[in-house]
């Protein structure tokens, strides 16, 4: 069983605010196209049973040509969606430092989990991460998962075993893959290959 597990290609600019996710949801840009297209070369002659992607448009927008070339229907699954950063989303450095000091303070130390004000901490997010893990590891099917940057660093985290504050040492790039083995003879994931980059 190996699980994709693709950040979504470059979004646009702007104010696209969603009322029923309350958080923005941009399309991807003409960029992000270009990267998606790349995508669907890689994915040829990979078998794939299944297409996972958050509620945000982009995740779906970003997967629609491999989508399209296999033959399957993305599934949303709302486990997916970019961790909730509540009330300090569109918010400087600079004003987050001085409404919410102890949530920069968090951020800056990188030794504690956090729950942003409004939003999800670190561990909610990892509760719906161990879900979809539990319940799609059943299923034993090569799957590709198109989700965010933010997430997609807590699965390596809950890969590896580390603390949730520890996703802040990892970087994934716009349209980069990163590939998961399940070891049934150890009952756990492993981690082959992270945030690999089609180039754009």
């Amino acid at each position: 069983m190996k699980w994709y597990i693709i950040r979504h290609a470059e979004k646009e600019p702007g104010d696209f605010y969603n009322p029923v996710l309350r958080h923005q949801d941009q399309p991807i840009s003409p960029k992000g196209r270009a990267q998606a297209e790349k995508l669907s070369a890689y994915f040829t002659h990979k078998p794939v049973a299944k297409i996972y992607v958050s509620e945000y448009q982009r995740t779906a927008q970003t997967i629609a040509y491999i989508a399209h070339n296999k033959k399957l229907s993305p599934i949303l699954d709302s486990r997916l969606n970019e961790i909730d950063n509540g009330h300090i989303e569109g918010l400087s450095e600079q004003e987050i430092r001085r409404k919410y000091p102890h949530i920069w303070n968090a951020f800056r130390d990188r030794d504690r989990d956090f729950q942003f004000p409004g939003g999800e901490s670190g561990g909610d997010a990892l509760q719906r991460i161990r879900s979809f893990f539990e319940e799609m590891g059943k299923q034993g099917e090569d799957i590709i998962i198109v989700s965010h940057d933010g997430l997609i660093r807590l699965m390596v985290c809950f890969v590896l075993g580390i603390p949730v504050y520890r996703r802040w040492d990892f970087q994934v790039d716009t349209c980069a893959i990163t590939e998961l083995v399940y070891q049934p003879d150890y009952e756990c994931w492993k981690l082959i290959q992270f945030n690999h980059s089609l180039g754009t």
